[in-house]
């Protein structure tokens, strides 16, 4: 039987298990890391590992929403400290984002099947709920930028453009950059249309 945890303790564990998830997940993928080696790996037993989740996917996913927040962070701090006109500004930190999110070495397998897999595992609510959660990112961008648009669309839009990082492959190596400032550079024009730079 799993011992109790006090507060402090439960922190530490939980944070223990993202680090260890996240290097897991770069090191061999969601598929081939297994509950004995993150529980190994974060010096807790079994049974410990399941008053946290009730399953690795779930864990995983909050890999995948701790990361994306940690880069969803960087960019709004890089757009409070940018020189830049908002628009200029937001071409930028969203250019920087998916430098970002290239530097991730477990983003890379997220295009061999993982993503899918995550998303076939877990609860439609939970998919849904990060969903939503994502939009309240997006607004609050919007807000610090002053612009007013379909929050949804916007959302949507920067979720097409991170899965062309997961597919760089198909969509052709040589042009992928090109083609993602591109989408970066259209996504910018729809969000500041009829907005007058000051």
């Amino acid at each position: 039987m799993a011992k109790k945890f006090s507060d402090k303790e439960k922190e530490i564990i939980q944070e223990r298990l993202l680090s260890k998830a996240e290097i897991c997940w770069g090191k061999y993928g969601i598929k081939k890391t297994s509950v004995d080696e993150l529980v190994r790996m974060a010096g807790i037993s079994k049974g410990a590992f399941y008053l946290f989740y009730p399953s690795k996917e779930l864990l995983f996913f909050d890999v995948l929403k701790s990361v994306d927040k940690r880069i969803k962070n960087a960019m709004l701090e890089a757009l409070k400290t940018s020189n830049e006109p908002p628009k200029q500004s937001f071409i930028q930190g969203l250019k920087q984002m998916f430098i970002e999110v290239q530097k991730n070495p477990w983003i890379l397998n997220l295009q061999n099947g993982d993503y899918e897999l995550l998303i076939q595992k877990l609860p439609e609510e939970t998919v849904k709920e990060h969903l939503s959660d994502d939009e309240d990112e997006i607004s609050m961008l919007l807000k610090y930028l002053e612009v007013e648009c379909d929050i949804g669309f916007v959302s949507s839009a920067m979720r097409a453009i991170f899965f062309t990082v997961l597919h760089k492959n198909e969509i052709s190596g040589e042009h992928h950059e090109e083609v993602v400032h591109f989408f970066i550079e259209s996504l910018a024009e729809r969000v500041f249309e009829g907005r007058v730079e000051r």
